[in-house]
Formats: structure tokens, sequence, C-alpha cells
């Protein structure tokens, strides 16, 4: 299994890229990478791989932690990769189960802009003939949407 998170909240886009690189989470951010092992809590991961940028590392190291998991910095999840790079390196983990946390352009390198993921959120992926697929989507822990969902089934 191979799930595609897109980093948590970590406000506006800086002025640089420089700048934007370096860019942390915010406060609802930091929140939802808390609270993503208990919202992930049904799924089991061998590997946490991650764009090297701070949000992204920051995102998934509660869940990382939690887990014993070691997370691995991949260059391929970075914001401007090529799909093939993006593609190639998901094909690479498909036979773990896998966590892959990256950015928004990454969604859109893989899929043409044709799959949205708010902040914090993520699909589970399906490797076909052509290409990998969305099939599930695994909301945001802040996504009020979640909270309905979980408050309902007390």
């Amino acid at each position: 299994m191979v799930l595609l998170l897109r980093h948590a909240s970590a406000g506006e886009r800086l002025s640089s890229p420089d700048l934007d690189r370096e860019r942390s989470l915010d406060a609802v951010g930091r929140v939802d990478a808390r609270r993503l092992p208990e919202t992930l809590a049904g799924y089991v991961f061998d590997r946490i791989v991650t764009s090297p940028y701070p949000r992204c590392v920051e995102t998934v190291g509660p869940l990382a932690a939690r887990l014993g998991v070691r997370v691995e910095l991949l260059d391929e999840l970075a914001p401007g990769a090529p799909a093939r790079l993006v593609g190639g390196i998901l094909d690479e983990l498909r036979h773990d189960s896998v966590l892959a946390c990256t950015h928004r352009e990454a969604f859109e390198a893989l899929f043409g802009g044709g799959v949205t993921c708010d902040k914090g959120g993520g699909w589970i992926l399906e490797r076909r003939r052509v290409g990998w697929h969305p099939v599930t989507y695994v909301a945001p822990p802040s996504d009020p949407r979640r909270a309905a969902v979980l408050a309902g089934s007390r």
C-alpha cells in the first residue's frame, strides 16, 4: 500500500524559493501533525519517506516516532520534481507499506492537476498498467467532516 500525503498547513508561500524551502508548519499544521498517528491508526506503514523540506519532515515526525520508523528524506518528493521521478520513486516503494509525504506540486505532476488534496490529507494509491491512480482519500486530521464522523461513531 502507498499513501501519498500532502504536508500539513505551513502558512503562505514565502517570497523566494530559498526562503520557502525552509518554511515550517504553522499552528494548524502542528496540530494536524500531532493528530496524524490517531488519524492513520488503522493503517500499517513499514516505511515513511518524505520530501526533505521541513514542513514535510515535521508532518510525519510524530507518526514516525509513534511507529518507531525512521524517516527517509527523498529529493524526488520535493516541489518541482518531474512526474517521472515521483512515479519512479513510488514504483520502487510499491512492494512496501509506505507513507510518502510531499507537496501540492507532486500531486499536480503525478495526476496532471486532476486530483486535489487538502493540506494534511492524502490518497491511497493503486498501481495500474498506466501509472498510479488515487483510490481512497484520507482527510486531514483537522477536516471538520472527520470530526463529525468520529463524533457520530461514539
